[in-house]
């Protein structure tokens, strides 16, 4: 029993002793996203095809410690979205309006679903660049 314990001992100094290296930077980059990308539209019936709609904003930060002000957000005009499915096929490009808005209309044939039925999903990726940061939003369209 004694013998037990002094393994368990001797693994837990071990473990505490490695456990205590200090990492200098992340395998990933932590970065912040760009943009705040609302979308909006997920079910869809199968003889309309796909209309999701889209909403592109800066967050404006510098007021965040006044509790009268906030966060504010500014729509970003001009911002050119591409559309992938799959990660790598791209099915569209779309640029943002004055107010930040797209709107992704595209028939199921299109999206590579020939005879849409009732459940079939495809993700959406949503991607694009602000202010040299790259960002991708993914979103899921359903047939009902």
């Amino acid at each position: 029993m004694k013998k037990i314990i002094n393994k368990f001992a001797i693994l837990g100094v071990v473990i505490s002793v490695f456990s205590c290296v200090e990492a200098e930077d992340l395998a990933t980059p932590n970065v912040a996203a760009p943009v705040l990308v609302v979308l909006e539209g997920n079910e869809f019936d199968a003889a309309t095809g796909v209309a999701v709609s889209g909403s592109f904003y800066e967050l404006d930060k510098s007021g965040i410690l006044d509790r009268n002000i906030g966060i504010d957000s500014i729509p970003v005009s001009g911002l050119e979205v591409t559309v992938f499915i799959d990660q790598t096929n791209e099915i569209g490009t779309l640029t943002t309006d004055s107010q930040g808005k797209i709107l992704f209309e595209n028939p199921w044939t299109t999206l590579g679903l020939s005879e849409p039925s009732s459940g079939s999903q495809i993700r959406l990726e949503f991607a694009g660049s602000y202010n040299d940061i790259a960002f991708r939003k993914y979103h899921n369209v359903r047939v009902r």
